[in-house]
């Protein structure tokens, strides 16, 4: 029998009232950040936060200090939770993929305002202890930003040359909401089963680079982020291109997070780029909604392209972001 999910993640999606606070908390600092208020983002960070991402470790003030300055480089900033993903909890953790839109009304990685808009996002998985968030790894796509302020040169295209892909115009890939969380599902998925068809994902074509490792996905694959088109075949024989030009490379997941049908693996790549004998160093937090097939049908993610794109040589060293 088909059923109906709630509208969001908190709207009666959690098994337990941890989980729902956990989402609130997350939802309470995202609201203060909007607002830039310290009070209110000090009332859900803990005292001895520990943040990081790719420029190193902040503190609980060195986090605050960061959006605050984003809202100095950007008027109308708005951290806006993707409700298409929701809120995911397990134990502890959160995981949780936002929406950055805002205008560019201040310097920025060293570039003066230009009055351009900008929209991106940013992945984040939280550990929350005594009712505060008390840990925080974040993925920012900073590629996005500085091709909207004319920093850098779209170099999107000529990545999904080397996959053999078809082109996204103006050298961005396409963002799409996805499907609704409170669209109709015919049954029930467990966590567990999430994270077998993911466990399956990365045990299979991510680690061997055979397309036909793929049977985790579903034919139908929706891929949100553009970077391939949608559909199984197409993203295999992308993972295996990938995976070819760093044979010693692996996506190594640090954190997985499943709550029903939807799971989180933020994840590292590590290994070497062989046409250039650069170090792959970069980052990517990906969300899958599994269907009632058992298999991965739809795909959200948020990856540090500048530092995947200088890996493969497209972007130089030197490109500065915040």
């Amino acid at each position: 029998m088909t059923t109906v999910s709630p509208a969001t993640s908190a709207d009666g999606f959690h098994a337990t009232q941890t989980a729902q606070r956990a989402d609130e908390l997350v939802r309470a600092l995202f609201e203060a950040v909007n607002a830039d208020d310290s009070d209110d983002t000090d009332a859900v960070l803990s005292r001895s936060l520990l943040s990081y991402e790719v420029h190193g470790m902040r503190t609980r003030t060195g986090l605050k200090r960061y959006f605050s300055g984003l809202h100095q480089s950007f008027s109308d900033l708005r951290f806006e939770v993707h409700e298409n993903i929701g809120a995911l909890v397990d134990n502890d953790l959160v995981a949780v993929r936002t929406i950055i839109t805002g205008t560019h009304s201040g310097d920025y990685a060293g570039v003066p305002a230009t009055g351009a808009s900008i929209q991106t996002s940013a992945s984040h998985v939280f550990r929350v202890k005594d009712d505060k968030l008390a840990e925080h790894w974040l993925i920012v796509d900073t590629y996005r930003i500085l091709v909207a302020l004319g920093a850098i040169p779209g170099v999107a295209n000529a990545f999904q040359q080397i996959l053999g892909v078809a082109e996204s115009p103006g050298g961005l890939f396409p963002e799409r909401l996805g499907t609704r969380f409170d669209a109709p599902v015919k049954r029930h998925v467990a966590s567990e089963e999430s994270r077998s068809a993911v466990c399956r994902l990365y045990d299979g074509v991510f680690t061997t680079g055979n397309v036909e490792d793929v049977d985790a996905v579903a034919e139908g694959y929706i891929q949100n982020s553009g970077w391939t088109p949608d559909g199984r075949d197409v993203f295999a024989k992308a993972l295996a291109i990938s995976r070819g030009a760093m044979p010693d490379g692996l996506a190594l997941q640090t954190h997985v997070i499943a709550e029903g049908n939807r799971i989180s693996s933020r994840s590292v790549w590590d290994g070497t780029v062989t046409g250039n004998g650069r170090a792959a160093d970069f980052t990517a937090h990906d969300f899958f909604r599994i269907d009632e097939d058992g298999r991965i049908a739809e795909h959200w993610e948020t990856v540090d392209w500048v530092r995947l794109y200088q890996s493969f040589g497209m972007l130089p060293d030197d490109v500065r972001d915040l």
